[in-house]
């Protein structure tokens, strides 16, 4: 029978230490993600409330001369990029990196036409930087040599100087490579009529580069020619048109796009707002056309050894990560739609490589209580994580030091459950002589884990092992007892035999020593039974059967063996399977069976009965008849356990039969036990699967 007191396992020790250590780096861990919420809730509101957004917002409100585009009634400004890096003029796109996604299209009004061309402008302290990629689907080259009309595919440059005078230039490639842009200068001739002679500029440089779906051009500029207004026109020829009337694109309708620069004053205002790395801000104009821009996203992170660890932990931090926004000439993105509004919002958003979370509250700037622009700051939440691997530091260094602690107590309590082992070995190596036999008295542990139950066990086994010695030691009366009278008839049959002379009485002497020799050969059978049943139980295999059936067939069995005793079944409606091996089982319940027919009373049923009781099936049978004697109860299934007093008609009891039955309830996972009747004289044998 199973004890049902809480039993603490060494496995549960151990556990309940590791969850102890477990909780430490818990706890932190939940702190650094509740610290994460506040600190973005808290970014979000600083934005907003406490300085950035509003507080540049309002160094910038009433002053119009910083926002002229806000106030002009011209569309289609060109905005001109502040220049990071170093252009050469050769007609390709790698040195323009990010720009490339800032450029403005400009389409053809004609339906049919498909021919577009994108424009992009940057600038440094002296020049102008100009790439168009045009797609054409045929680039004719010109052929001015024969004709001072141009009759090939050009691109006109039209400007304002600073004087407010209108300038063209053209740019007609006659072969890929270098381009040599002229204008036309008009001269009157001498009968009065002008004329228009090309001009070459050598202040401009230009180049043309084939392209998969057209050409690219870069054209270099100096700054100082061009005033406030600046456009381009592409004129397409088409052989397949028939027509000396090429198509027109143009960046403008009438007058030259207007210019928007970069203001180095309100750069110099929104500079001071800064403060924090990794913050940036953007002030915009009426339409979303940036106006300054400062800071960056961007920042470096400070090296420490423990970074490879916590990217372990916490979400990853770059330091370098695809800013989408950076270069933008205009911004049109949902909170800046609502601070041109007069709202001002905040807006979450990842970046394109999904590396960092980057969060912008936008407010607009007012003039005369009219909106002339609007402020953005961004902010990634790098800070954030930064703040966290701080924390996690300086959790990791007291969990260190507890974890010292937990180790130091682990080694106490390893060397304990080693001490206690090696005891336990000594007890044991103790108990036993070198012949094998029970010498002292082991002492069993008190301790409810596995140690205790081993030390128990071991106990157990030493006092069985010492009741088979004194068995061992009692096998020679028994054996001589059970083969005496056998032995007795087969002798005095024998001496029959010599001196008997009738016929008769020598078929007698020899009936009568055969039934000696019958009750020694059941003897040695007895006595190999066990054996044989191990073995069995080593290659037998188990199947799926339905119990009910089984033991009905059992009972009718049972009835058939035993006439003279009357048997009854109880089984469930529900059927019952399992899987057994059904000859053993057929043992088992025989042994039970022929236990309960030699100590029933003649006038009692033997009940045989099936329950099932949660996750468990009990097989019960009971015979009313004595009861066993208390002390008997927990040894009648160990080896060599009779309580018989007496040789019944089924001849020797070696008790065998009780222990093989135990042995095969064992093979089937499951505890045969007996127990007297409470209410009647009788015994309840139970076999618990």
């Amino acid at each position: 029978m199973f004890n049902s007191n809480i039993k603490i396992s060494l496995r549960s020790k151990l556990m309940l230490m590791s969850i102890s250590v477990l909780i430490i780096p818990y706890i932190g861990f939940d702190y650094i993600r509740q610290t994460e919420t506040y600190l973005r809730s808290t970014l979000e509101s600083t934005l907003i409330n406490v300085s950035s957004v509003h507080f540049v917002a309002s160094s910038l409100n009433n002053k119009p001369e910083l926002f002229p585009t806000s106030f002009s009634e011209e569309g289609n400004a060109i905005y001109i990029h502040e220049l990071n890096n170093v252009i050469q003029i050769d007609g390709y796109t790698s040195d323009w990196g990010s720009y490339l996604d800032w450029s403005e299209l400009y389409q053809s009004a004609s339906l049919s036409d498909e021919d577009n061309f994108r424009l992009i402008i940057s600038k440094d302290d002296n020049y102008y930087y100009i790439l168009l990629q045009v797609e054409d689907d045929e680039l004719m080259f010109s052929t001015r040599s024969r004709n001072r009309e141009i009759d090939g595919d050009h691109l006109i440059l039209v400007y304002r100087d600073r004087f407010r005078r209108l300038h063209r230039n053209y740019l007609n490639p006659i072969a890929p490579g270098s381009i040599r842009p002229f204008h036309y200068q008009e001269t009157i001739d001498e009968y009065n009529v002008p004329i228009k002679t090309p001009k070459i500029l050598t202040n401009i440089s230009a180049y043309l580069q084939e392209s998969k779906n057209g050409f690219n051009v870069e054209v270099k500029i100096p700054k100082y020619l061009i005033g406030d207004n600046f456009g381009f026109v592409f004129n397409d020829f088409d052989r397949q048109a028939n027509s000396l009337k090429p198509s027109q694109i143009s960046t403008f309708g009438i007058e030259p796009n207007k210019i928007i620069r970069s203001s180095k004053e309100i750069e110099n205002i929104i500079s001071n707002h800064i403060g924090e790395k990794g913050r940036r801000i953007w002030v915009l104009d009426k339409a979303g056309q940036v106006l300054a821009s400062s800071g960056s996203l961007k920042q470096k992170f400070e090296k420490n050894v423990f970074n490879i660890f916590y990217t372990y932990l916490l979400p990853p931090a770059f330091d370098q990560f695809h800013d989408d926004l950076a270069g933008a000439s205009r911004l049109k993105s949902d909170e800046v739609m609502s601070a041109l509004s007069g709202e001002t919002t905040t807006k979450w958003r990842s970046s394109p490589d999904e590396k960092a979370v980057i969060v912008s509250a936008a407010t607009p700037i007012f003039s005369d209580n009219q909106i002339v622009g609007a402020v953005v700051v961004e902010e990634t939440t790098n800070n954030i994580q930064l703040m966290q691997r701080q924390v996690l530091s300086g959790i990791f260094n007291k969990t260190l030091l507890i974890l010292i602690c937990i180790v130091f107590l682990l080694l106490l309590f390893a060397s304990r459950l080693s001490s206690r082992l090696i005891k336990l070995n000594r007890d044991a190596t103790a108990a036993i002589d070198e012949y094998g036999k029970v010498q002292g008295e082991f002492i069993a542990s008190n301790s409810s884990d596995e140690i205790g139950e081993l030390s128990r066990s071991f106990s157990s086994m030493l006092e069985r092992l010492e009741q088979y010695h004194v068995y061992l030691e009692g096998m020679a009366s028994r054996l001589s007892h059970e083969l005496r009278t056998p032995m007795a008839i087969v002798k005095s049959s024998l001496d029959r035999l010599q001196h008997e002379k009738n016929e008769l009485d020598k078929q007698e002497a020899l009936n009568a020593a055969e039934t000696g020799l019958e009750r020694l050969q059941n003897l040695l059978t007895r006595l190999s039974e066990a054996a044989r049943v191990e073995q069995a139980l080593q290659e037998s295999e188990k199947q799926k059967t339905n119990l009910n059936n089984f033991l009905k067939q059992c009972v009718d069995g049972y009835r058939y063996a035993y006439p003279k005793n009357s048997f009854e079944l109880n089984t469930p409606d529900a059927h019952i399977s399992i899987e057994i091996n059904p000859d053993l089982f057929y043992q088992m319940l025989d042994k039970l069976i022929g236990n309960a027919v030699d100590f029933s009373y003649p006038d009692k049923t033997i009940c045989i009965k099936l329950i099932t009781n949660s996750n468990k099936i009990i097989i019960q049978v009971i015979n009313y008849g004595p009861h066993l004697s208390q002390d008997m109860t927990d040894e009648l299934f160990n080896s060599m356990v009779s309580v018989r007093d007496k040789r019944t008609d089924a001849g020797p009891h070696l008790g065998l039969g009780l222990f093989i039955a135990r042995l095969i309830a064992e093979f089937h996972g499951g505890v045969i036990s007996a127990d007297n009747l409470i209410h009647t004289e009788g015994v309840c044998f139970s076999i618990s699967l």
